[in-house]
């Protein structure tokens, strides 16, 4: 794979999934939970500069779905202050270590009718959730960003690839990680 692939027009009545993994985390503080470990330096410096991508691709979302982790809270943190306009922003206990299939869950409900929805997660569901949608295994590092675009969906009807009904197109539009930019 290459570390961006582009297609697709961002216009017209397409719908763009964007995946994110959260930024890098900071585990020099032994005595805070996983849950509640901040990003590191490296992380802080690298959630800006894919907000800055994202910006550039034309694809600030119009909603972003994050989990309720220190480390994502940052990610979409940093990221929303890059861009000129804020999206609504859902901060979710169950997209914590989520599953693909809770990730998705969460997009079928709380996406309301956004054309460009966030996800801001952790690994490995994340990582399972984008090879499963690209049908290849990706890998998603810290701060990666995987796009993928639907051709006429509601996200109360996004299913898993396998489920999916044959009409219905998803296409790996972009694949960006921080040290490719």
């Amino acid at each position: 794979m290459t570390t961006e692939e582009t297609a697709g027009d961002p216009s017209g009545d397409d719908r763009f999934l964007i995946l994110m993994r959260h930024a890098k985390s900071d585990w020099s503080d032994e005595s805070l939970s996983d849950h509640d470990r901040p990003l590191n330096g490296r992380g802080r410096r690298d959630a800006p500069r894919m907000a800055h991508w994202l910006a550039d691709v034309d694809l600030i979302p119009d909603v972003i779905l994050s989990s309720s982790s220190l480390r994502t809270r940052e990610t979409v943190g940093l990221m929303t202050e890059a861009w000129s306009t804020e999206p609504e922003i859902f901060f979710n206990e169950s997209l914590y270590l989520a599953a693909p299939g809770s990730i998705l869950g969460c997009a079928q409900s709380d996406a309301s009718d956004a054309r460009r929805l966030m996800i801001v997660a952790h690994n490995p569901g994340m990582a399972h959730l984008v090879s499963s949608l690209s049908g290849q295994i990706v890998e998603m590092p810290t701060a990666a960003i995987a796009v993928f675009q639907f051709a006429s969906i509601d996200w109360k009807d996004l299913q898993p690839p396998s489920s999916m009904s044959h009409g219905t197109s998803v296409k790996l539009v972009h694949y960006m990680r921080p040290k490719a930019l």
